[in-house]
């Protein structure tokens, strides 16, 4: 039952992110949306739990469940970053909006791990950057691998609200990658994840940075590859709109 009401809790979320459901808006009654999606009263009532934890809809006794602001969603969880990125991550909004919040905090993740990183953490980003340049042919491999090295240098920074965050965040880019592939494939100006030398030199400085404990140049890479790919979704965002 809870699978069938996480499917109806899914259904009804995409519903409302696109846009189909404004905010103060009223759904049907759980008998109706019982009727209309064929399942039992018990389903819908776990479904919309599901979104009232998520902060998508409010449910009371007097005024039945009502669709939220956008500005009280949960936005960090992950299965509300799916349902945005289904509409938002096309036109590449989604994406500018969390390249911002990695801009406000991945270089400083940077500069903590030149100056934290154990030599345990050292052997490990090594290993990372050894995978970059073995994959740098292989498209889907040097993504597997570049998410494992950004993965590797938030972890040496030893902060642990930080790590949790930027996880997260990064899960979420994976996410709304996967759901916009076909809108940035039709820019090849676009494609900012394809490997070549320019991009693998980028990363081996801030590998070098982070080896070397310079802290105010792994911040300064950082925040130049992430500004690097906010320019590339800002291009997006216009050709989407003219």
């Amino acid at each position: 039952m809870r699978n069938r009401s996480d499917e109806i809790a899914s259904k009804i979320g995409r519903k409302i992110v696109s846009g189909s459901m404004k905010a103060g808006e009223k759904l049907p009654k759980v008998e109706d949306l019982s009727e209309d999606y064929g399942v039992s009263r018990t389903v819908v009532r776990e479904a919309l739990q599901g979104l009232s934890a998520r902060k998508i809809v409010r449910s009371n006794k007097r005024s039945g469940t009502v669709v939220l602001p956008s500005s009280d969603w949960q936005w960090w969880d992950l299965d509300v970053m799916n349902w945005i990125s289904d509409y938002q991550g096309r036109d590449g909004e989604f994406f500018l909006d969390m390249t911002n919040v990695r801009l406000g905090m991945e270089p400083v993740a940077a500069a903590l791990a030149a100056r934290n990183a154990t030599e345990k953490d050292k052997e490990e980003i090594t290993i990372c950057f050894q995978n970059l340049k073995d994959t740098i042919n292989d498209t889907k491999k040097w993504a597997k691998a570049d998410y494992n090295f950004h993965l590797r240098i938030i972890e040496a920074s030893h902060n642990s609200l930080m790590i949790s965050l930027l996880k997260l965040l990064h899960k979420g880019l994976v996410i709304s990658r996967e759901k916009s592939i076909a809108a940035l494939n039709k820019n090849p100006e676009l494609q900012q994840d394809k490997p070549t030398l320019e991009v693998l030199n980028r990363h081996r400085d801030l590998y070098d940075a982070i080896m070397t404990g310079d802290e105010e140049k792994a911040k300064t890479v950082m925040t130049n590859m992430i500004l690097r790919v906010q320019l590339l979704f800002e291009k997006t965002l216009l050709d989407h709109n003219e």
